[in-house]
Parts: C-alpha cells; structure tokens; sequence
C-alpha cells in the first residue's frame, strides 16, 4: 500500500446560476483521492442513472429550478473514465450528507464502502419526507459505514475520524442544518489541512457576512434555520482563527471550485462557465 496520496478537485455535475451571488454556473465540486491504485471519492455528484432517465428520475421542477446540466460525461463515472481510472478501483465514497446531487452517483460505483454520519442515514430512512432524498440511491448492495458522535475535536469543532488510510487523517465535522446528519469533511493537503464544507454555505463572500443573509437556496432545502446559521458561525470562526491553516471550500461557490482547478495548475478538462 502507497504511503503518499494525490489529491484533485472534479465537478461531477453542472447546475444553473445561484440567485444573488456571482455564481453563474453551480459546480457540484468532489475531491478524487487516489493512495496506489485505490481510489476514494468525496461525494458523487449525480450519476448515470439520473443523466440517462432525467424526467423519470430527477423531475422536471428539479430540472428547471435548479438548470441541471444533462450530460452523462459529466458524472463520477465517466469523469473517472476519463483519466484512466476504473469504477473497480473505487474503494470508498465520502459523503456530506445523501442529497441526489452529492449521491446520486452511488449507484455507479457498487462495491465501494460508503462512510457517513448515523444522523445523516437515519434521517434518509426517516419518515420526514426530502425532495432530494431519493429511493433509488441506495440499494440492498450499498455498503454502509456509519460514524457516532464521538468526544474528538478538529480545531475546537466536534469530529469524528474516519476508517480511511491514516496518510489522509479524514474527518467527518458535523455542520447541520441543510440536512441533520449534514457533515463537512476535512482532510490533509500535504502541511495544510482542507476543510470540503458541502452545503453548509453557497457563497463564500455572502455567507460569511455579518449577519448573514439567507440565499432563496439554502432557505428552501433547510431541515433547520438555527443549526444552518450556526453551522455558517462555526465555519466563520474558524476561517477567522485558523484560516492560515485551513483551507475551507464548498460543494456550489463557482469561484472557490476555479481556485481549486485552473488557480492550482489543474485546469478542469471541462468548462464549468457554460
């Protein structure tokens, strides 16, 4: 087993402008780790199935609300295809929360351990109804490692260290409100340490704010507006105290996905303006 990981930042899925932000084109920004030959994903973005039955599957008010891109070369699966790397070779999935869009790609990717918080799971198999919780995510097959809350801390913030390789030290760091077992999930970048925040913000100049708008986004996917805000406070003190140290990113902020591709030397092979 390889001691060294590398690390590079995909969009696995395009969606239309979020209101209000300079955002013109949401990206649905994954973290591809790859340690050897395995291969661990953060999220999936939306998957084959979605991309081949749109209407069927993600609805026509989901499309047009939300502009989703159809185009199947955009998903994990084929993105992966596309750099050599074989669906086999996907050992484990991270995921910040169950959302079609951050999911949706499960399906693809069989054999792979999916790692998640226990709130987020329970909350799927809930009676709570959430548009975008959808059946055909998971199946009988999907592999389940579900992580409790625990007394460990990452930089004062509850955490809980995930069965991964130890070279990439990942954490699942609870930031509800957008769903309740919603997570952001950090990792180490070489000296650094990276915080991926999922959807706990949209807009890395709006949500941080002082006090924060609601973006019509957020407010209509919440599960709740005071642990959402508090997330949103966590983040900004931590990007405040410790923002030399962390680098915080999110799944739908347009700009932060550009400086994490082309402003890294790692241009995107596809154009996320259009």
């Amino acid at each position: 087993m390889s001691d060294t990981v590398s690390i590079s930042h995909a969009t696995f899925g395009l969606m239309g402008p979020l209101t209000h932000t300079p955002t013109r084109s949401m990206t649905i920004h994954c973290v591809i780790f790859q340690i050897g030959e395995r291969v661990i994903l953060l999220d999936t973005g939306f998957g084959t199935r979605e991309m081949l039955d749109p209407n069927g599957l993600l609805g026509q008010d989901a499309l047009f609300k939300l502009g989703i891109v159809v185009d199947i070369r955009l998903t994990a699966l084929e993105r992966l295809k596309a750099r050599g790397i074989r669906p086999e070779q996907v050992s484990d999935i991270i995921l910040t929360h169950l959302d079609n869009d951050h999911a949706g790609g499960l399906y693809d990717f069989p054999d792979a351990t999916v790692h998640l918080a226990s709130e987020e799971l329970d909350a799927f198999d809930g009676l709570k109804p959430r548009g975008p919780y959808r059946p055909y995510q998971i199946s009988h097959r999907t592999k389940f490692q579900t992580y409790e809350p625990s007394d460990e801390t990452w930089f004062g913030l509850a955490a809980r260290s995930l069965n991964l390789p130890g070279v990439l030290d990942a954490k699942l760091i609870p930031l509800p409100g957008h769903t309740e077992g919603h997570c952001g999930v950090a990792f180490r970048d070489g000296q650094k340490w990276c915080l991926h925040a999922g959807d706990a913000y949209f807009d890395r100049t709006i949500n941080f704010l002082t006090p924060p708008p609601g973006l019509p986004l957020e407010i209509a996917f919440q599960t709740s507006a005071g642990d959402r805000e508090a997330s949103i406070a966590k983040l900004k003190q931590l990007r405040e105290e410790n923002g030399q140290q962390v680098d915080i990113f999110c799944t739908h902020d347009q700009s932060e996905y550009l400086s994490h591709t082309a402003g890294r030397g790692s241009p995107d092979a596809l154009s996320v303006l259009g």
